[in-house]
């Protein structure tokens, strides 16, 4: 199977760090940053790095900004997520070594899958070996929390610099939200951002989905966001 299924090909090419909310987690962001300083010997040390957090903390994003940008630097980076293993080979990460930059997200979708985790350890000793290329790993679940039954890859993992992922308060869960409207050329009002944040409480991830089905929704009824408008398309 073609490695060009692990190009970022479909990658949302709006998403970059400016657009992230950081929140409490400006040491994440400098750190992920400074692997693509274009002095490749003043790029971070770290070659193997972790980042933890439940769904909906904006993991994929910083992989897909971090894709982009070593995208504009002129690097080569290869993406996959774990979530798409099912149509996909294990072979898949054979090579890799050679890329400026690899992005693997959902590793907890490993556990399941021995063919798939001896994979990934290969792919961490040749990105060891090779001293090129860095290897950025998001996983849903903290690393001890993760069923591997690799223990060799347990072992490798623990290897890397780790970063799990602070939630955010209210407020920076209200900017969120509207940043994302923005960027969809929505207007949302505080108000409407209070209400559909106290219907999904602190999932982000809802959040993002209500607000894709409003743009969607508005567009095609050319209408504002309000909260009776919101009340009708949720029936609520």
């Amino acid at each position: 199977m073609s490695k060009q299924l692990l190009l970022p090909v479909n990658l949302h090419e709006h998403v970059s760090f400016d657009n992230f909310l950081v929140g409490d987690n400006a040491q994440v962001v400098r750190h992920l940053k400074s692997l693509l300083l274009p002095n490749l010997e003043q790029r971070g040390s770290h070659w193997l790095n972790v980042i933890s957090a439940p769904s909906g903390h904006g993991k994929s994003h910083l992989l897909f900004a971090l894709v982009n940008l070593a995208h504009e630097n002129q690097l080569n980076a290869a993406y996959l997520s774990f979530n798409d293993k099912h149509t996909l080979m294990p072979s898949m990460l054979e090579g890799l070594e050679s890329f400026d930059l690899i992005c693997l997200d959902d590793i907890e979708q490993l556990t399941d899958d021995l063919a798939w985790q001896i994979a990934l350890f290969d792919l961490i000793n040749r990105v060891k070996e090779v001293k090129t290329s860095k290897l950025v790993l998001c996983s849903g679940v903290p690393l001890p929390s993760l069923n591997i039954q690799l223990p060799d890859l347990s072992s490798r993992l623990n290897w890397g610099l780790s970063f799990r992922l602070k939630t955010l308060n209210e407020v920076q869960r209200l900017r969120a939200l509207q940043m994302r409207a923005e960027q969809r050329g929505l207007h949302l009002p505080t108000e409407v951002a209070k209400f559909l944040m106290n219907r999904h409480q602190r999932d982000l991830s809802a959040l993002i989905a209500s607000l894709d089905t409003l743009d969607e929704v508005s567009l095609s009824q050319q209408r504002k966001l309000t909260i009776p408008f919101v009340k009708s398309v949720f029936d609520v």
